[in-house]
């Protein structure tokens, strides 16, 4: 094994355990942003080369929600995002996918394969911080 494919193994495994260590459904900037300060840094092209392979080879998921940066997640099995419009933060949804969604859509004759549901709202964190400053300010 050249130098070179060393290197290259340790920035996909860096980039591999940055995703699953951040588990937030991160941007491929947030990733190279993580790898940053460590030992096997990569390149932002790196990062995104690596991702965008990984997602294309049905590895991890490519997620691409309303108005946000394409998102990449570790859980490849079909599943619902929650996605807090103050933070922007994202969450898996407990809602089990609904399969049923994918066949009653088919009846058209249009083949379905998969679905996405985004659900929009506000998360309990800035609720919090939103009623902590609402709060605050009254009290003046």
């Amino acid at each position: 094994m050249t130098k070179t494919e060393k290197r290259r193994t340790n920035q996909k495994n860096a980039i591999r355990e940055a995703l699953f260590r951040m588990d937030n459904h991160p941007t491929a900037s947030m990733v190279a942003e993580e790898l940053s300060g460590e030992v096997h840094k990569a390149s932002r092209a790196t990062v995104f080369r690596v991702l965008a392979d990984a997602a294309e080879e049905g590895r991890i998921s490519r997620i691409q929600l309303l108005g946000e940066d394409v998102r990449y997640d570790y859980k490849t099995d079909p599943h619902y995002h929650l996605h807090c419009v103050r933070c922007g933060r994202i969450w898996d949804s407990a809602l089990p996918y609904d399969s049923a969604l994918d066949a009653a859509a088919s009846l058209n004759g249009f083949l379905v394969e998969s679905h996405l549901i985004e659900f929009r709202g506000i998360c309990e964190e800035c609720r919090q911080r939103e009623g902590n400053e609402n709060g605050s300010q009254s009290d003046l």
